[in-house]
């Protein structure tokens, strides 16, 4: 039900934007509404540049302190999301950016995908100080299950 949802937006979007064009230019004119589409695309590279630096600089350190919040690394993402939609060019984009820039949207959205999220540490093992497993990690094969092939 949702992937048809998002697939009905997807295919009605451009028509939605050709919609918006025909309405903000009717009340505003040509040329405002096409200073708008330009600002809204200057903001958008703007917000991607310094968001996408300070995600940068962000998960370089969360590396270093091998902490990996969920909901954090959403906001950072749902922001840049944001600044995509403000360069494409359109007004219904650009509401939608404008949402996904409020906080509080942000957090709430982020909370109910956060639980859909699994974050495994690949090198958790290698580190000594990270503490082990709560249950064991031991798979029980019975001797018809297992086979060594010693070819190589």
């Amino acid at each position: 039900m949702m992937k048809s949802i998002v697939a009905l937006f997807a295919l009605s979007l451009p028509l939605l934007e050709i919609a918006g064009f025909v309405v903000v230019g009717r009340l505003i004119g040509l040329g405002p509404t096409l200073l708008l589409v330009i600002i809204s695309a200057v903001v958008g590279m703007a917000i991607l540049r310094r968001q996408g630096f300070q995600a940068l600089a962000g998960l370089r350190r969360r590396s270093f302190s091998r902490e990996l919040p969920a909901e954090r690394f959403l906001d950072t993402a749902m922001v840049l999301l944001a600044g995509l939609l403000l360069i494409v060019p359109g007004f219904v984009t650009d509401v939608l950016a404008l949402v996904l820039l409020l906080p509080f949207v942000r957090r709430m959205l982020a909370a109910r995908l956060a639980s859909r999220f699994v974050v495994v540490d690949l090198d958790a093992a290698a580190r000594p100080d990270y503490p082990p497993p709560s249950t064991p990690r031991t798979i029980d094969l019975d001797a018809d299950d297992f086979s060594r092939d010693n070819r190589r």
